[in-house]
This record gives C-alpha cells, sequence and structure tokens, in this order.
C-alpha cells in the first residue's frame, strides 16, 4: 500500500435526490482538490429508479405506475439507462487521471473493474470484465444492454456501471442486485404491449443475475466491506473509513434544491459554482 489514503464514505440511507446530489458534491469536492479518492456506498429510503441524464422519462418509464407503488424517479449525472434501487447494493467512486485512472470511458471503466473483480472474488464470485460486443438494447433497463466492460459470472451480468467526466475527474455510479426484482421493475417500464415488455423480461433474465445466485448468504455490509477491501487491494492505497465533511453535505443540500429535485435538468452542465 502506498502512503496516502483514500477515502471510503458510508452516507447510509438517504433518499434519491441526496443520494446523486451528494455524488456530484464529491466530485466538485475533489477537483478543487478538497478530498481525496472516495469510494461512497450507500442505501436508498424506498425504491427508487435512477434514470440517465439523458433518458427520456416520457418514452420510457411509466409514470403512474411509480407514483401508485411509491417509486421515486430521479435523474443521475451519469449516463446510461434506468436502474432499479431495492434490494440492490450501490456504490459510487470519484478518482481522476492523476491518480492512475486511463483516459476514455471504455478504458476507465476497464480500469475500475479490476478494483470490482477483487471485491467479488472476495465474496466468492469469480467474475470477469465481458468480451462480448457493445450490445445496446432497446429495453430502458441499463442491465438489459451490453458494453465491453461488463462484469460476468457464468454468462450473467452481474454490475451495471455509469460514468461522467469533469475535466480530469470520473464520477462512477454501479448497482449490484442483491435479489431479483426484475418483474417488478420491468412493470414500471414503458412498453407498447404487454406482449413486448414480457419479451423483454425474458431476454433480460437470460443475461443478468442477482448476486445472491452465487453467493446466497451475503449481506449488504459484507458487500460494503469486500468492495472497501477490494478497492484498496487494487488501487494499492487503503480506504480510510470517513464522513462527508459539513461543505460536501452543504453543497448536496444544495444541489437537491437547485437540480436533483426536478428531472428536467438534464441539459445542464456540472459546474463548480
Amino acid at each position: 500500500m502506498q502512503t496516502a489514503p483514500y477515502r471510503f464514505v458510508n452516507t447510509g440511507i438517504q433518499d434519491a435526490q441526496l443520494n446523486m446530489a451528494i455524488d456530484e458534491a464529491i466530485l466538485l469536492h475533489h477537483l478543487r482538490g478538497d478530498v481525496p479518492p472516495t469510494l461512497r456506498v450507500f442505501r436508498w429510503t424506498q425504491p427508487s429508479i435512477s434514470l440517465g441524464r439523458f433518458q427520456s422519462i416520457e418514452r420510457e418509464i411509466e409514470q403512474e405506475s411509480c407514483e401508485e407503488q411509491g417509486v421515486i424517479l430521479v435523474r443521475r449525472p451519469t449516463g446510461g439507462r434506468a436502474v432499479y434501487h431495492r434490494d440492490e447494493f450501490t456504490y459510487s467512486i470519484v478518482i481522476g487521471k492523476r491518480y492512475g485512472v486511463p483516459s476514455g470511458v471504455v478504458a476507465a471503466y476497464a480500469y475500475l473493474s479490476q478494483g470490482l473483480l477483487a471485491a467479488l472474488r472476495l465474496l466468492g464470485v469469480q467474475a470477469e470484465i465481458s468480451d462480448e460486443r457493445v450490445n445496446k438494447h432497446p429495453s430502458a433497463a441499463c442491465f438489459a444492454s451490453s458494453t465491453q466492460a461488463d462484469l460476468t459470472s457464468g454468462g450473467f451480468k452481474l454490475v451495471g456501471s455509469a460514468q461522467v467526466w469533469k475535466e480530469d475527474a470520473l464520477l462512477q455510479q454501479g448497482s449490484l442486485p442483491l435479489d431479483d426484482r426484475a418483474a417488478e421493475f420491468f412493470s414500471l417500464l414503458r412498453y407498447p404491449s404487454a406482449e413486448e415488455r414480457a419479451e423483454a423480461l425474458k431476454l433480460y433474465l437470460e443475461k443478468t443475475t442477482p448476486l445472491h445466485t452465487f453467493a446466497p448468504q451475503a449481506s449488504w455490509d459484507e458487500v460494503a466491506r469486500a468492495f472497501r477491501q477490494g478497492f484498496s487491494t487494487f488501487l494499492q492505497h487503503e480506504m480510510v473509513e470517513e464522513e462527508l465533511s459539513a461543505s460536501e453535505w452543504e453543497l448536496a443540500r444544495q444541489l437537491v434544491e437547485e437540480k436533483y429535485s426536478k428531472l428536467n435538468w438534464r441539459k445542464e452542465r456540472i459546474s463548480l459554482s
């Protein structure tokens, strides 16, 4: 391990808007040099769908069904497609080129995947970076599409991640489903017909599986510990557990009010203001 530690933050259970705002607040503080590379793990106060930054809600989400079932919608600062946050483990990492991350989204995904692979090994799951060609499946669901940096085990996709770069640093957000909530999730996605929804769900289940398929006893806290140790080992820096700074909390709450409380901010730029 090198001497300068990185940071591990567990922000516990927060609402959807604050969860997204916290990640951006960490990124902006990191760009200012106020905080080191940071791995964050977190939970959600209620079932939520996070939407990719440029995703169309009107075309892809059954908003009335979400309201009826108490599912909150929030837009992520990162790209990609919809992710259902229920019975899953969510992480984010903020780090930059000066810490060895290669340029380019795919290269950075592949690089950081080594930390994810190390975490999964600690949970007894042997996974690999998929060499499958990019497949932009028409489903609104993130896990239905494949990229050149997906993590798979036994041919099933395990982890879905999305990135945004600001100057020479990135924010990567990711989800590791613990249990199967696919049918519930797909009932909230918009399809032309029930038959097309059923077919999309069938294809989804053929390509993805939750962590508990391979590690049935793994708890959320055990996954969090594995992520901390796995990234510490790969990045060769101890991940020291810390709290967010008062300034990060303040900026996050400001971002909720000004940005993440709305779903139509997607054309705005992430700024340092």
